[in-house]
């Protein structure tokens, strides 16, 4: 590294960061209001369970996986120690929620008789989950 320090952050880097989490939550709070005020909400035991699909996917597959991803640029100067296991916490949760919106999508399939994995959507879903999770158990 000639020229500078190692550790040295891009002077944009804390606007470039701020922005992404404003959109971010943008995001979440969007799916939040259309699935609240145009599919009627979330509930788990109801016809609306298959609402908590596209809202736990849009916050772990895109919000905490951004995250966790962000990790190492924002908190460059801290423990490495301490940023891989933030990293991986996120990683967890992430993962976690996006279980419970796959779980919540075969659940209501279940109940109401419908098949499983009948459209392109579906597959290219679980092709995404199961990479998330083989790249997860990789590093």
């Amino acid at each position: 590294m000639e020229g500078g320090s190692a550790a040295s952050t891009p002077a944009a880097l804390p606007y470039y960061v701020a922005f992404s989490q404003l959109l971010g939550l943008t995001l979440v709070a969007m799916t939040g209001a259309w699935l609240g005020l145009y599919r009627g909400g979330i509930a788990w035991e109801s016809d609306l369970q298959f609402n908590a699909h596209p809202l736990c996917m849009v916050i772990g597959l895109v919000f905490l996986q951004g995250d966790a991803l962000l990790v190492y640029r924002v908190f460059r100067n801290e423990a490495k120690r301490t940023t891989k296991v933030l990293h991986g916490l996120l990683h967890v949760f992430a993962l976690v929620i996006a279980l419970v919106g796959l779980v919540a999508v075969f659940d209501y399939h279940r109940k109401k008789g419908y098949a499983d994995l009948y459209s392109l959507h579906s597959w290219c879903g679980i092709l995404v989950f199961g990479l998330y999770f083989v790249q997860g158990q990789v590093q």
